[in-house]
């Protein structure tokens, strides 16, 4: 009869158990005490994470993107997490007025474009600033997480030096790429082109993980690095999410304005496709009402398009409101467009069709992977056929109504606090920095 020796067995036992191999039926009491001790540890371990923030310009606009971080952040700190944003002291107002709790770092104390938001020239000198910002702030504070929100090089080199002066980990999340757009031609879009090759040579380098906002992200980002020869980048795909409980698409309220267009009032966009859309709408429907909600480099140029083709009167431009006014204006709307030509997520469609409108928009890659069945889409730079669409549901409201109930249940999943803990948990299984530079690990 074989018999094996205690301390053999106990050996071979604790092998097994180092390669994942016995679950906690097999286990003694000890053993499973410890694990459980060792996953509320892990659990439980507090997160000082600095979200470097550096595009915020002014105090008036609202992003996607800062929506977003401050979801996160809310979300992280309920969970007992420590979250602080380096921004420009413009941005504070804006943050403090949605979230007191958060930590503020300020990595610009002068510029302050909220007079002339159009000048985009201007932002240049107070870019370069915050990119060597990182060098000057004070480490009376540590930080287990440099977070980089966008792969802009005025917040990927300054979170990359950050977290090289505190020792902390580097995280990069990528919302969207300006090389896998065909528009960037201005002098100014190719300084951004050329940036963004270095913010990912960088990444790619010295990041212990990147995130993409979605798949298309994510392929675009992965061919990028082949066609360049960079070394392979861990990526996870982690999208975007919402507070639910600030919609609520079951409530009926009185219809005020029979389309809504939502998000940052610039070319990229489709601002400017918006006034032949809607042109092409008033010559059917005369007494139709467009409501316009955000701020941005172009609204005063849209704004003299729209009085210049006699369009003023049905037209609607409310320039930067407090969330709450805008949901409630939603809510007032019977349906939505969006007229962007590139997109990481669309966080606007996403709040539009939390709140049960149909919606209308380019057909962009990133709407054909989360969207498809919930909204319309139409060939991209076709401004006419949204105008067409918009018609077909002014003529069949059921139709629309029945896209809209469709999209507002489709939605339900994308809670923040969701995707808040799936952030967080990326963020923890990031490797600890060993030493500089360091070699990432592959997430997937």
């Amino acid at each position: 009869m074989h018999f094996a020796y205690p301390h053999v067995r106990e050996h071979k036992r604790w092998s097994r158990i180092s390669q994942g191999c016995l679950n906690d039926a097999g286990d003694t009491f000890l053993e499973r005490t410890f694990r459980r001790l060792e996953t509320f540890q892990l659990v439980s371990k507090v997160l000082k994470i600095l979200v470097v923030h550096n595009s915020l310009n002014d105090g008036k606009s609202m992003s996607g993107v800062l929506r977003h971080y401050l979801l996160m952040a809310k979300a992280w700190i309920a969970d007992g997490h420590e979250v602080d944003f380096m921004v420009a002291k413009a941005a504070y107002p804006q943050i403090q007025g949605h979230l007191p709790s958060v930590g503020l770092v300020c990595s610009d104390p002068w510029f302050d474009a909220t007079g002339y938001l159009e000048q985009t020239w201007r932002y240049l000198p107070a870019y370069a600033l915050r990119t060597l910002s990182a060098f000057w702030i004070s480490r009376r504070k540590s930080y287990d997480v440099v977070y980089a929100s966008n792969l802009l090089i005025f917040e990927v080199f300054p979170a990359w030096v950050l977290s090289r002066r505190f020792k902390a980990r580097w995280c990069v999340k990528i919302q969207h790429l300006l090389h896998g757009q065909n528009q960037r031609v201005s002098f100014f879009d190719r300084l951004f082109l050329i940036s963004e090759k270095w913010s990912i040579w960088l990444s790619c380098r010295f990041a212990q993980g990147t995130l993409c906002l979605s798949q298309s992200v994510a392929d675009q980002y992965k061919r990028l690095l082949v066609e360049w020869r960079m070394p392979s980048s861990p990526t996870k795909v982690i999208g975007c999410g919402l507070d639910l409980s600030d919609f609520d698409p079951a409530r009926s309220v009185e219809k005020n304005y029979d389309v809504v267009f939502l998000g940052r009032i610039h070319m990229q966009k489709g601002v400017f496709d918006l006034v032949d859309c809607w042109q092409h709408v008033l010559a059917k429907r005369r007494n139709a009402r467009l409501l316009v909600i955000g701020e941005g480099p172009h609204r005063k140029a849209i704004m003299q398009q729209v009085r210049q083709r006699g369009l003023a009167d049905s037209v609607t431009f409310t320039g930067s409101i407090p969330e709450e006014q805008k949901n409630q204006l939603l809510k007032q709307s019977r349906m939505g467009m969006s007229l962007s030509f590139e997109e990481g997520w669309g966080l606007s469609v996403t709040e539009m069709l939390a709140s049960g409108l149909p919606v209308v928009a380019y057909d962009l890659p990133v709407f054909r992977e989360l969207f498809s069945k919930v909204i319309q889409r139409v060939p991209s730079r076709a401004p006419l056929k949204v105008a067409e669409q918009i018609l077909k549901w002014m003529e069949s409201p059921q139709e629309a109504f029945e896209l809209g109930r469709k999209g507002a249940s489709f939605v339900r999943s994308f809670d923040y606090r969701t995707v808040a803990n799936h952030e967080r948990m990326f963020l923890e299984s990031m490797p600890n920095l060993e030493g500089l530079p360091n070699e990432p690990a592959t997430f997937r």
